[in-house]
């Protein structure tokens, strides 16, 4: 090649080396303006989450008979949650493999 073609070259190669890196930068600026909000949006999720399972819970509490606030009701979450850690870790070992 001649050496206007590797002038040529060497002119795209710092164009695009310093476009990488300012949108490695710009990449970095939004992450961090916009961090807060990402944070806020997972507890948002999270709660929901929560109020979901909690609803669930007494769904089923309450159709077998165990009215809200009793021992029985209590005793019957309890154990709607421990079926539900066991069958999540049983996918997460699943996922694991």
């Amino acid at each position: 090649m001649s050496r206007a073609n590797w002038t040529l070259v060497r002119k795209i190669y710092d164009t695009a080396h310093a476009a990488a890196w300012a949108l490695a930068v710009a990449w970095v600026i939004w992450l961090v303006i916009n961090f807060p909000r990402i944070v806020d949006a997972r507890a948002v999720i999270d709660r929901q989450h929560l109020q979901e399972i909690s609803d669930e819970n007494r769904f089923y509490c309450e159709k077998w008979g165990m009215k809200a606030g009793t021992h029985e009701h209590t005793l019957c979450t309890l154990d709607l949650q421990e079926i539900r850690e066991r069958v999540e870790m049983r996918i997460a070992s699943d996922l694991a493999w």
